[in-house]
């Protein structure tokens, strides 16, 4: 018993000493950082920084988005700066005066404006993307804790012309529809991201806070549009639209010889500047390049000249039409115009269906299928457009014989109108296949070419003297058949009429139409190929010729007339410079210059267009593009 006593008293003086040795370096301890903690604050005062440092949030900053210009220069699209603006809720106490003051000045409810008061945020927007008006009278309240941010924001100066095509972006500048959204990386400009350190008391710790390089301006997008073109087409086809109680109407215009698209539009019209108003999606679609239909007779143009081509038929050949009925099987085809016989010319002129059905019974299904993809229909065009529609096209295996009448006569299958403004292009630039394109080249910000887009001329299609021929039998359809509404003075058109059914369950629409036309100019030596679509007309005449076939008549009449306008009448002057003006100064020596200007934004001019030292025709406007110096 007393050894476990003595052993015991042994092993506790040996853990006392143990405790003892730990308290001592314990206190050891504690006097090192007393002393360093004195050192710290009293000898070198930079050191407790390096403690108290606040690592911020990564700091983005981007390029401003690159520009949309027409092929003559005109800026389509631009970002323009407008205020921000956001506060502090944490820092603010009287929110109730906040709101007040806030919702009158922004005009915004109260409500919502106390709502975002209440939050236990550093950061909140009250009001993202305001007017300049608003931006000023927010600096003048000089409000503790609120700010302003400059903000860009996408601007589209010539509101709904080529609304469908542009496309628009969202709030913070991504691209949501058309060319904004396809080429959205090539406008965006770059990111640089930067990360500022602040010290306990919110100071920036760097050597040269301001010496931030800034990022790159995304590229500019220059296209082959045309606003005058444009312009002219979007106001004949929302006349017809409008005259012919129709649901739409749209078009395109295009240069046959190098594939340029000129014009592309759609009524109802699309105002990017509004996108958020338009509920119907429809209506932001790009219609010639996502709209599918059945073209109807149109299509007895391609098919004539492939059976010239491959020599089944010719000026002498004649065709009975049957006096306007033709059964095959268990089906009648039926003829508008009830012929008897008729040579080639006719079955156009007249849009003889059961010439079509006969026409294609001397060319192998295969060979016409052939045809039709080499003329691009059942593929799409590569417009590098979202949405675009490549059509419907059954493989020639698949075809009978009622089947194959329908192809011949554009039923059965579909497409869109660029589709057919790109066949028609083959037959009036002589048989070659052309690849439509909207976008001529990229340039960066600084104006060095990134891209340039030439035209992609593929395989001969027909030859030339089935073009040349087919030129003239088109030429007789406008002069003496169907097309004759679209006859210009002193201009020769060739051109074709389409009325195509609309499909229903069980069969076909006796009440809807898609009516159309497709035509060149002049018919010599095309310069000009435009299609017209107008979808469901009302009244008992709802046929291409009485309603798509004017459109076409007085779009290439006004453009043709206005470049000998400009040829002709146009004065010439050099462009005077409105850089770095005030709103004010600019419209003193727009007066001045005897010049017309359009102004987009606040402040003083970052942007015009056309640039200064530039070609002016007289009566074009000047854009310029402002921005605020607040």
């Amino acid at each position: 018993m007393n050894n476990f006593i003595n052993e015991f008293k042994e092993k506790d003086s040996e853990l006392k000493k143990r405790v003892g040795l730990i308290k001592f370096c314990i206190f050891l301890f504690l006097i090192v950082i007393s002393i360093k903690i004195f050192s710290l604050q009293l000898i070198n005062n930079e050191e407790p920084l390096k403690f108290s440092k606040i690592q911020t949030n990564p700091f983005q900053l981007l390029g401003n988005r690159g520009e949309i210009r027409d092929s003559d220069g005109k800026i389509l699209a631009v970002s323009v700066a407008y205020p921000s603006i956001h506060l502090n809720p944490r820092e603010i106490k009287d929110k109730v005066y906040y709101s007040k003051i806030l919702s009158k000045t922004l005009n915004i409810s109260e409500a919502e404006v106390l709502k975002k008061l209440n939050k236990k945020k550093y950061f909140v927007w009250i009001k993202r993307l305001a007017s300049h008006k608003e931006g000023k009278k927010i600096l003048s309240l000089k409000l503790p804790n609120v700010s302003i941010k400059m903000e860009y924001k996408r601007d589209y100066p010539f509101g709904h012309l080529a609304g469908q095509v542009l496309g628009h972006t969202n709030l913070d500048q991504v691209g949501m529809e058309g060319l904004e959204y396809k080429f959205n990386k090539e406008l965006v400009g770059s990111k640089k991201v930067i990360t500022l350190t602040k010290d306990g008391k919110g100071k920036i710790i760097t050597d040269n806070p301001t010496a931030i390089e800034n990022p790159e301006d995304g590229s500019n997008l220059n296209l082959t549009i045309k606003s005058k073109y444009q312009f002219i087409l979007e106001k004949e086809i929302a006349k017809a639209v409008k005259k012919s109680k129709a649901l739409r109407g749209y078009g395109v215009v295009l240069n046959p010889n190098t594939g340029e698209i000129y014009a592309m539009g759609s009524y109802p019209f699309f105002n990017p500047n509004k996108y958020s108003e338009y509920q119907d999606s429809v209506t932001k679609r790009n219609l010639p390049a996502w709209n599918t239909f059945e073209p109807g007779s149109v299509m007895k143009s391609f098919l004539v000249a492939t059976a010239i081509n491959e020599g089944v038929v010719d000026d002498q050949t004649i065709i009975d039409c049957e006096n306007g009925q033709r059964r095959i099987g268990k089906y009648i085809i039926h003829d508008v115009n009830k012929k008897g016989k008729l040579d080639v010319s006719g079955v156009l002129r007249f849009s003889s269906n059961i010439g079509a059905s006969k026409i294609i019974e001397k060319i192998s299904n295969k060979t016409y299928y052939s045809y039709l993809r080499s003329f691009g229909f059942g593929t799409k065009t590569n417009i590098k457009l979202p949405g675009e529609a490549k059509g419907i096209l059954v493989a020639p295996e698949k075809w009978s014989m009622i089947q194959a009448a329908n192809i011949s006569f554009g039923q059965g299958m579909s497409a869109t109108s660029l589709q057919l403004a790109k066949a028609l292009s083959i037959i009036a630039n002589g048989g070659i296949y052309i690849e439509p394109y909207l976008v001529k080249s990229i340039t960066n910000s600084q104006g060095r070419i990134l891209f340039e887009n030439n035209s992609q001329s593929g395989k001969r299609v027909l030859s030339y003297a089935t073009s040349k021929k087919m030129r003239q039998l088109l030429k007789s359809v406008v002069e003496d058949g169907g097309g004759h509404k679209a006859q210009i003075d002193g201009v020769s058109v060739s051109g074709k009429t389409g009325t195509g059914q609309v499909a229903i369950k069980g069969g076909y629409s006796k009440k809807r139409f898609i009516v159309s036309f497709i035509g060149f100019a002049p018919s010599d030596s095309p310069q000009l190929v435009s299609v017209i679509t107008i979808d469901y007309p009302k009244g008992e005449r709802a046929y291409g010729g009485r309603w798509a076939a004017p459109v076409f008549k007085k779009t290439i009449e006004k453009i043709l007339i206005d470049e000998e306008k400009i040829k002709k009448f146009a004065r010439v002057k050099d462009v005077p410079s409105f850089i770095g003006k005030a709103k004010r100064e600019a419209i003193k020596i727009a007066k001045e210059k005897n010049v017309k200007i359009r102004i987009v934004g606040n402040g003083f001019v970052k942007k015009q267009t056309p640039s200064p030292g530039n070609d002016y025709i007289f009566q074009e406007e000047i854009s310029l593009f402002l921005e605020p110096g607040i």
